[in-house]
């Protein structure tokens, strides 16, 4: 690219080295110093914790609280958008036939989703356990609730003991959905077997 004839050289204005130098210096100090409270916390800080609580009212108005005692929770955070989301829902509401009449809850919690399209999905699919798709008035808000959760990607499945403790969190599923669905299926028939 030739410059114009009427420009000199010493007329094209170039980066300043040193501007460079101090914004790469500060892009480095910002990826390797973490100031507390300016990143999210990762959803698996929460495991062997207390489940954060909440109040929510399901599609059939139900109301809906976690730390209803003697329940093993598993918690879907997922969308009617989310491709894996929609992929994997068989393999829950499998878990739910199969643990649900020895003390599973299975909750579905939609993230960034509209109540109609959340209900026509649930109408659609045959979605046999409580989904939340938006607060009522006395619910704990949907947008605290994914903060407390530290939910970042979906889905995000939590699984919440009877005595209110995180006792496992995955973000996504994997390749290999019976894998995914056989590891749950074990730990939560082992909390149930274990709290009886």
């Amino acid at each position: 690219m030739s410059r114009p004839s009427h420009l000199k050289k010493s007329d094209i204005k170039r980066p300043y080295p040193v501007f460079i130098i101090i914004l790469a210096a500060g892009l480095l100090l910002a990826a390797t110093y973490r100031v507390p409270g300016c990143f999210a916390a990762r959803p698996e800080d929460l495991l062997n914790k207390p489940a954060p609580s909440f109040v929510v009212t399901d599609l059939n108005g139900t109301r809906v609280d976690l730390h209803d005692p003697g329940k093993v929770t598993l918690i879907d955070f997922w969308a009617t958008w989310c491709g894996p989301c929609r992929e994997i829902a068989p393999v829950i509401i499998s878990l739910h036939e199969t643990y649900s009449d020895q003390g599973l809850v299975v909750l579905g919690i939609a993230v960034n989703d509209s109540e109609k399209n959340v209900k026509k999905y649930v109408e659609d699919n045959g979605v046999p356990y409580s989904v939340i798709a938006a607060a009522s008035k006395d619910d704990t808000p949907l947008t605290r609730i994914i903060q407390d959760y530290r939910v970042r990607a979906i889905p995000t499945f939590v699984i919440v003991d009877r005595k209110g403790i995180v006792r496992h969190v995955s973000v996504g599923t994997g390749a290999d959905k019976a894998k995914f669905q056989e590891e749950l299926g074990k730990l939560i028939s082992g909390l149930l077997e274990k709290e009886q």
